[in-house]
């Protein structure tokens, strides 16, 4: 399975980590083809805004595609890159 370069997960997670309420803060992501998604449980924390998804996209050198709830998680999805 392919991973984001160790830099990326830290910016990435330091925008994430807010919207988290456990202490243990975490990135969980799965990677297929040019296509990434980020999965957050809903009872671990809220929604993301737009703007910090912007940015997100922006460092995935891509595009914001869109958010789902699937199974009691919030799942978003982006176009990278990188």
């Amino acid at each position: 399975m392919a991973e984001l370069d160790e830099n990326t997960e830290k910016q990435i997670l330091s925008i994430v980590e807010k919207y988290q309420k456990e202490e243990n803060k975490n990135l969980n992501y799965q990677i297929m083809d040019d296509e990434i998604t980020f999965f957050s449980p809903i009872s671990n924390g809220n929604k993301i805004k737009v703007e910090d998804l912007q940015i997100i996209a922006r460092i995935l050198e891509g595009s914001f595609e869109g958010i789902e709830l699937v199974n009691q998680e919030y799942r978003f999805r982006f176009k990278y890159g990188l």
